[in-house]
């Protein structure tokens, strides 16, 4: 087998799509105001002699204006019912070929808990969503020949304990506790084979990637740590012990999010598959730290030394996600969400916010989704490792190296006034 590949900017070894050049394909993206639907709106946008209409679906009308071929269309999906969905639809005059979803809605944690800790909101709000808009596609006589459909890394359990490692897409569920991916799953599945359609799961790792405001996304509240420790003329610490700073933590940048998507979707191969999704880039944050700082000018930290720096939190799940080998324990000499919540750090915050004219903040009300968020990818001490062998032999092969990924990210960021650009 022959394939042509392509290299843009960064990012390497993307596929071409030769025999479906003129044939005017049409696509609806769920969830087109979050950092994933973005991006795939953009890298769909780049080919629009392959697709004609992209209906880019969102909570809330677009924040910026998209080229010729994207439809924005407001639609609530939790709120409004498949009757009310179907309507908009109708309205717009949606006909797709092909269905990208990553809608997603993140409940507040329970009280005294970290991120996710309100399992059966997350998945009762999630499962909504997809299954409000599944239902409404018939409705609307719109037939899809496939959907994608945007789970992730959590899948595999790796935010409850340690995983198995290489993560691989045939893994077995794990029983730990509810996840709102699995019933997603089961539920667009069913759908598929009762409509004669194909499906495709994808499941990339942490998101980078930049949205106005969007709590979501580790670079944010990680670069404006950053920002600030140069502002105080301080180091860039680092709060976690030396298996924090060693593991390998595979990461998913939301542009090669977007060419994977699309490649999933227009492979015959890919049909009905689970596919893993990362960089392909080996990272650790222990070897990029030192490069972190560098961008900001200030010296680079290191785990500390003296054991009596750190705290231990043992993860509640004496059996992890691997089955074996006790819970989950991370060692952290402070968080940053601690750190957020400084009155030094306040007070530099505002005076870099108005010194660079910067519109957002991840503080206060959105600590916890931005600072925990960090917390939760950068303190534990066991490794995210996700096998792309699958993906390769279906003949994907792009690529792009994460120090890149999170300096571009950055740059994005500053552009929309979300921290300061690196001097």
């Amino acid at each position: 087998m022959f394939q042509t590949v392509v290299s843009k900017g960064s990012f390497y070894g993307l596929p071409t799509f030769p025999h479906f050049q003129g044939q005017k394909l049409r696509i609806i993206v769920c969830g087109a105001n979050g950092i994933s639907g973005s991006a795939m709106v953009k890298v769909l946008s780049e080919a629009p002699e392959r697709w004609e209409k992209i209906y880019a679906l969102s909570r809330r009308p677009p924040q910026s204006e998209n080229p010729s071929n994207v439809v924005p269309i407001a639609v609530d999906f939790l709120h409004h019912g498949p009757n009310e969905i179907a309507k908009a639809l109708a309205e717009n005059h949606v006909e797709a070929d092909y269905v990208y979803f990553a809608s997603y809605v993140q409940p507040p944690p329970v009280e005294g808990k970290g991120l996710w800790s309100d399992v059966d909101a997350t998945t009762t709000q999630n499962v909504a969503l997809l299954s409000n808009f599944l239902q409404a596609l018939p409705l609307a006589n719109i037939k899809p020949k496939r959907i994608l459909l945007q789970t992730g890394g959590k899948h595999y359990g790796l935010h409850l304990g340690p995983t198995a490692l290489p993560m691989e897409e045939d893994d077995p569920r794990h029983g730990i506790e509810g996840n709102f991916y699995f019933p997603q799953v089961d539920l667009l599945k069913e759908y598929c084979k009762q409509h004669d359609a194909t499906w495709v799961e994808t499941r990339p790792c942490f998101i980078l990637g930049a949205v106005e405001n969007a709590a979501m996304n580790i670079v944010w509240p990680l670069s404006t740590y950053a920002a600030i420790q140069a502002h105080l003329g301080k180091p860039l610490d680092f709060p976690g012990d030396v298996a924090a700073w060693d593991a390998e933590k595979a990461q998913s940048m939301s542009t090669l999010l977007g060419y994977h998507a699309e490649w999933a979707l227009l492979t015959p191969e890919a049909g009905n598959q689970a596919l893993n999704q990362s960089d392909s880039s080996a990272f650790a944050w222990g070897k990029f730290w030192p490069t972190l700082a560098e961008w900001y000018h200030i010296p680079s930290g290191q785990p500390a030394n003296d054991p009596d720096a750190y705290v231990t939190i043992t993860m509640p799940y004496p059996v992890p996600p691997r089955g074996f080998g006790g819970p989950g324990i991370i060692r952290a000499s402070f968080s940053f969400l601690e750190w957020s919540k400084r009155a030094e750090v306040l007070n530099a915050w505002d005076e870099v916010r108005n010194k660079h004219g910067l519109k957002y903040s991840p503080f206060g009300d959105k600590a916890v989704d931005t600072f925990g968020l960090l917390d939760a990818e950068v303190l534990g001490g066991w490794g995210r490792v996700m096998s792309m062998d699958k993906n390769r032999k279906l003949g994907w092969h792009g690529y792009v190296d994460t120090k890149d990924a999170i300096k571009q990210v950055i740059q994005e960021m500053a552009d929309l006034h979300m921290v300061p650009p690196l001097e």
